[in-house]
């Protein structure tokens, strides 16, 4: 087990939604890491427990598991309050199909709509109110989008773009001390890239103004 008492986030605690696998998972890592206690959600109770074991494995933090649907309103109240004091939120949420407008039927939009759009903004607004109580708080998007606007990956182009202009208009209106990020991953994702991005945003958030949106290699650039 990796003795990590003395990392740069030992003593506050994050939120990582998504966090059974993909992207939420090696945020959840790259956090516990660097000394984070964990609050982990996601859909189900079972591949979070998973995913909760291999973490504790390798890393001493503490660590907790909430299972929920938060793109249903009182599942994302649930959750935030059961994580209100986690000092950072890493939304990882979202599963969006490939293809043309042809190709994608009503059903799987509205499906990867609400996984990827209406419970990261369900979950913002829960734990912003709670941030907003402390005064402090770091928000981060991971938005699974092209990097340009493409019409054979329409669904993640507009999700995408809904959640870059949430991102910014959000970001600004938010209360002194804390902060909100997108942080963009061209719907490429290098597991070791994205996990040295999501650490150094949540130990050093301060480089970056709120409301910016960042890439992978932006962040990992400074």
């Amino acid at each position: 087990m990796t003795s990590i008492q003395d990392g740069p986030l030992h003593g506050q605690s994050a939120l990582v939604t998504g966090a059974a696998g993909g992207s939420g998972l090696l945020a959840a890592r790259a956090l516990a890491q660097t000394g984070a206690d964990l609050f982990l959600s996601g859909l189900n109770f079972l591949n979070l427990d998973t995913a909760a074991k291999s973490i504790k494995a390798d890393f001493p933090v503490d660590l907790e598991i909430h299972a929920g649907n938060p793109a249903v309103q009182v599942d994302a109240e649930a959750i935030a309050m059961a994580c209100s004091n986690a000092h950072i939120f890493i939304s990882c949420t979202g599963n969006l199909p490939p293809g043309t407008l042809d190709d994608v039927e009503d059903s799987d939009w509205r499906k990867s709509w609400e996984a990827a759009v209406f419970a990261p903004l369900n979950m913002t607004r829960e734990m912003l109110g709670h941030m907003s109580d402390e005064g402090r708080g770091l928000v981060v998007l991971v938005i699974d989008s092209p990097a340009t606007p493409k019409g054979a990956d329409i669904c993640a182009t507009t999700a995408g773009g809904a959640l870059k202009a949430f991102v910014k208009a959000q970001g600004k209106s938010v209360g002194k001390g804390i902060k909100v990020l997108g942080l963009t991953t061209g719907r490429k994702l290098d597991a070791s890239a994205f996990s040295m991005a999501i650490a150094s945003l949540a130990c050093d958030p301060d480089r970056f103004a709120t409301g910016a949106l960042l890439t992978v290699k932006e962040v990992n650039a400074k």
